[in-house]
């Protein structure tokens, strides 16, 4: 057995050295684990409120909206009540030492929204600009965005009924109140679809865009629908498109993105609307005009806006920079850029014509060169343009005669209609920032003076006739090139007399068209026009100014980005 040996003192110091020096190890690998987990909890929960930030942020923005689609009017004014728009803006008692204020996001452990709203450009442009900064603890994260309503510029083509204006004489005579009573209808709510003529959509059309309809369409053959394509027809099941649409026959349209429900999207009751913005009395507002007005747009020099030449006979007083009385087109008068030009009908006990006026009108149509430049062609029926023998002619109306290439921003407005004489162009072709809106009471129309050659006494209408060229040794209307945004509230984009006539080729239209009632421009294979529609996109996110917004349709965010954090200690 080997001898036992005897523990010493230095063997217990020894061990205790040993011990000593485990236990600081682990101490320092306790404080580096903890250390780094703090760390590490912090890096995460960092980046959780960095994340809640941004919700926050996004919570704002659904709030405003939920007040702007409660109350449509609700930019127009400064809410004072709303917590989450206090800050130093000068109203509510609110001063430039106000803090801004920050509202709880409902449920979000703590997450706050402040917000901005910009609204100077909101009646021209009909976006209004919201800067949403959300916060969570020391974090916060700001975004800018566009909201606006669902506009008409959301479509190639809308409509509210699918069918001829009833008060189209070509088709149902003068003046006809059964057709208005019973055409005045949608197709699935009643409309006598026997008796009114609704238009098919037939093999070789091609709607190049969205498109959305009251009504319900009516099909032929295979026509084709490349962009997003909607109806309010209560029965209409995405998943069963034969509900969604009438049929003529046995046909198979083409729905690329098929075809779905929607609610209904009413126009606007009135062109009135518009009319505070050409108050002639106030500052920064447009150009307003009386009676039968002539307009020829001139593309201008450079980066300057576009001028015109206006005959308006009627109008007595004009205000500085809508040119000076008598308008007679020997002045070149800038356009209200970024503005409206308001055409109203003459006012009731208006009394004479300016002074210098050659001869008075009276309440029938306007006599051969009153107007200006030699329009409208003088009527008659056995001669003359049969359009102006028409009541719409009458020369108290608020009509424009509108052609020329625009180089900048424009909306024009008619109590009556607007016809087109000439292409209307943009300067800057289809990719530039020029902008025309086109918003007529009535009807928007293409020239097409037609000489009347069997005329119906019995039936007062036109039963035949001619084209006729245009004044000025213009000729006749072939190719007319159209870019507007175009909205009729009581008729349809249409063509003047569009049955009479051999074919004058193809109506291009860059732009978006929205029209109570679907317009004929010509008949298959013998007159007027074919169709060449594209759709201009820029109109979605950029409308002319002042272009009137459908009644009935949500605001909601157009474009959106996150800017420099806002509001940070």
């Amino acid at each position: 057995m080997s001898p036992e040996r005897t523990r010493t003192a230095k063997d217990e110091g020894y061990a205790l050295l040993v011990v000593l020096a485990t236990v600081t190890i682990l101490i320092g690998l306790l404080t580096v684990v903890l250390t780094y987990s703090t760390r590490t909890i912090k890096t995460v929960r960092d980046a959780s409120d960095w994340n809640q930030a941004l919700l926050a942020a996004d919570a704002g923005v659904a709030d405003y909206l939920a007040r702007l689609n409660a109350d449509e009017s609700y930019w127009r004014a400064i809410d004072c009540t709303n917590t989450a728009l206090k800050g130093p803006i000068g109203t509510c008692g609110w001063g430039a030492t106000t803090k801004p204020g920050w509202a709880n996001v409902p449920g979000g452990g703590g997450a706050q929204f402040h917000y901005e709203v910009n609204t100077t450009s909101t009646p021209s442009t009909g976006t209004v600009v919201l800067t949403s900064t959300g916060k969570m603890r020391e974090e916060t994260r700001t975004i800018e965005v566009r909201m606006r309503r669902g506009g008409f510029g959301e479509f190639l083509y809308y409509t509210v009924y699918e069918t001829v204006d009833p008060e189209n004489e070509a088709v149902y005579g003068y003046q006809n109140q059964t057709a208005i009573n019973r055409c005045t209808k949608y197709a699935y709510d009643g409309r006598d679809t026997n008796y009114c003529s609704d238009i098919n959509f037939v093999s070789g059309d091609v709607i190049d865009g969205p498109l959305h309809t009251n009504d319900s369409m009516l099909m032929y053959g295979s026509p084709r629908f490349n962009g997003t394509t909607t109806t309010s027809k209560p029965d209409c099941d995405k998943l069963r498109p034969t509900t969604c649409y009438r049929r003529n026959g046995s046909p198979s349209p083409n729905f690329v993105r098929g075809i779905a429900y929607r609610d209904e999207i009413q126009l606007p009751e009135s062109i009135g609307d518009l009319k505070p913005y050409a108050d002639p009395t106030q500052p920064g507002t447009g150009c307003l005009y009386t009676g039968p007005t002539r307009i020829v747009i001139k593309e201008g020099s450079g980066s300057n806006p576009s001028t015109m030449k206006v005959w308006s006979p009627w109008t007595k007083t004009s205000k500085t920079g809508c040119g000076t009385v008598p308008l007679d087109g020997t002045k070149d008068i800038t356009i209200p850029n970024n503005n409206l030009v308001y055409v109203r009908d003459v006012p009731s006990g208006y009394g004479n014509p300016y002074a210098g006026a050659s001869k008075n009108p009276g309440t029938g149509a306007c006599p051969e060169k009153w107007i200006g430049n030699n329009y409208p062609l003088a009527g008659t029926t056995t001669s003359g343009d049969y359009n102006q023998t028409l009541d719409e002619a009458k020369c108290t109306y608020g009509t424009v005669y509108l052609e020329g290439k625009l180089r900048g921003r424009l909306t024009v407005a008619a109590e009556n209609n607007i016809v087109i004489t000439d292409d209307l162009t943009y300067s800057g072709g289809r990719t530039g920032t020029d902008a025309l809106g086109l918003i007529a009471n009535e009807s928007v129309k293409i020239y097409h003076p037609v000489r009347c050659t069997n005329y119906s006494s019995y039936q007062r209408e036109c039963n035949g006739g001619s084209n006729l060229s245009r004044p000025n040794s213009a000729g006749v209307f072939e190719d007319p090139v159209v870019n507007a945004a175009i909205l009729t509230l009581q008729h349809s984009f249409t063509v003047q007399q569009y049955q009479f006539g051999s074919r004058l080729g193809d109506l291009n239209l860059f732009g978006t068209i929205a029209q109570k009632f679907r317009g004929p421009v010509g008949t298959t294979g013998s007159s007027g026009y074919l169709k060449q529609y594209v759709y201009d996109t820029r109109m979605r996110y950029a409308p002319p100014p002042y272009f009137l917004d459908p009644v009935r349709s949500a605001w909601g965010v157009k474009t959106y980005g996150e800017l420099t954090p806002r509001y940070r200690d």
